[in-house]
């Protein structure tokens, strides 16, 4: 095992010139995958890079230690960080690095603690290294390449094999406990399939797939603080004609079903969520590799971020300030956002902070509104005989209904001229009668409603 003299890095003179009028401030500014907090002190914070680089702040990002695992060097992602709960020493990353490594001094030295040999080409894809919330030392991981389920009783030391996900040609993406039960896993696979285990991991079964298409991913789920049956998870895909794609899902049930809730044919890598006066506020950022030099061939989703304050059913963009890093030679402009958290000790201190291409960020106004905010009931939606009847004082662009199962079944043509009021859409006869939801895109939000069709 070798390591490197840490050094430190301030930042203030770029902290300073990048601060952003919507208050996004780049604390980082170099490709940032993952990061977390000390459960115990959340000034101090880990956030993974690029070639085995990771990053130590403890005043809350204002300055930066700067160290490598065992040298710097190569094309690892480190998009996982994991700090034990209570012995906050203990550290644990991965990613697209080939192991789990472990340090016992909070980040100083590093030991490898999961064999790349054993599995062979052990990588985890989005989130997929998580701990027990009352059973710290017990921790998971998820294998992309070998689709294996790993257990850690003594906080990454030894791993135990619990189960091989049986989803032939598929690949796991994440995984999650649910809050309520520490029983009850999730998981998220390519193909868009999501799982779900009842005996901590041993045994797997589909509950539902969201979209289909091979290039779909679900790299993580996040679960409401006030009722952990409500979770939100969200879809990257990667090939432009495999659309309707992407997208953000909810489930009220515990896992078992998943709903859209916006964002068609965009693609995500990050969702989280806090609660703000009373209800779930998700934020989620985009993603995509998508090369195409084409408008009509891009894939929407790098430099999206946008927020609901009302669980999903309503959607403003924040992105608008996010001062992304310009252009560099020989490398793709992406703005990518790989993760996004909350830290701090109590909701009314925490801040959201995100880990992307162009750096690692922190929003300032997260407690602030910096957009007017429409009220959530100004739209309104029924449905008479085979008419879909609109009525809203904000410029429709389009209307898209799905299944409970998240099946895309209509989508509005484009209108010649845009307009407010009552607008009416024919339905097509092979919509039948039953409960769907329907996402309205107006000219600056999206709102989500649930409709019978009769």
């Amino acid at each position: 095992m070798r390591f490197h003299i840490l050094f430190i890095v301030l930042l203030c003179a770029v902290i300073s010139a990048a601060t952003a009028q919507n208050g996004w401030r780049r604390l980082i500014d170099a490709p940032t995958y993952g990061f977390a907090a000390n459960p115990q002190n959340p000034q101090t914070i880990i956030v993974g890079g690029f070639g085995r680089t990771f990053y130590r702040s403890e005043d809350a990002g204002s300055t930066w230690k700067i160290d490598s695992i065992e040298f710097r060097g190569g094309t690892s992602q480190l998009s996982n960080v994991l700090i034990h709960a209570k012995d906050t020493n203990v550290v644990l990353a991965g990613g697209i690095f080939g192991s789990i490594v472990r340090s016992i001094d909070g980040g100083t030295q590093w030991e490898t603690v999961f064999d790349p040999d054993k599995p062979t080409r052990f990588q985890m894809s989005g989130e997929g290294l998580i701990s027990d919330p009352t059973q710290p030392n017990i921790i998971y991981t998820a294998d992309n390449i070998s689709n294996r389920i790993f257990k850690s009783y003594n906080a990454g030391i030894t791993w135990d094999t619990i189960a091989k996900v049986n989803i032939a040609n598929r690949q796991l993406c994440a995984i999650a406990i649910r809050p309520d039960s520490t029983n009850i896993l999730l998981a998220g696979a390519t193909s868009g399939l999501i799982l779900k285990s009842n005996d901590s991991g041993r045994t797997w079964r589909q509950t539902a797939q969201l979209r289909g298409f091979f290039d779909t991913e679900i790299p993580r789920f996040v679960f409401s603080r006030s009722n952990p049956m409500v979770g939100y998870t969200i879809a990257a895909y990667f090939y432009y004609k495999n659309r309707p794609n992407g997208g953000i899902f909810k489930t009220i049930d515990g896992g078992e079903t998943w709903n859209p809730i916006g964002f068609q044919d965009t693609s995500f890598w990050s969702v989280a969520v806090r609660q703000f006066e009373g209800k779930d506020e998700v934020y989620v950022g985009g993603f995509s590799d998508n090369f195409s030099d084409s408008v009509e061939t891009t894939i929407y989703g790098p430099g999206i971020v946008s927020r609901s304050r009302d669980g999903g059913l309503s959607w403003s963009a924040i992105d608008n300030g996010i001062p992304w890093l310009p252009p560099q030679p020989f490398q793709t402009p992406f703005h990518n956002v790989w993760m996004m958290k909350f830290i701090g000790k109590t909701p009314e201190t925490e801040k959201l902070y995100m880990a992307t291409d162009a750096g690692f960020f922190v929003w300032d106004n997260t407690t602030g509104v910096t957009e007017p905010e429409p009220q959530t009931d100004a739209t309104t939606v029924n449905v008479r005989g085979r008419q879909l009847v609109v009525n809203s004082d904000e410029t429709i662009t389009s209307i898209t209904m799905f299944t409970l199962q998240g099946k895309r079944v209509y989508t509005s043509a484009i209108p010649s001229s845009f307009g407010t009021g009552i607008q009416s859409y024919n339905l097509p006869e092979n919509i039948g009668t039953g409960v769907y939801y329907c996402m309205i895109t107006t000219s600056h939000r999206i709102i989500n409603r649930a409709i019978l069709v009769e």
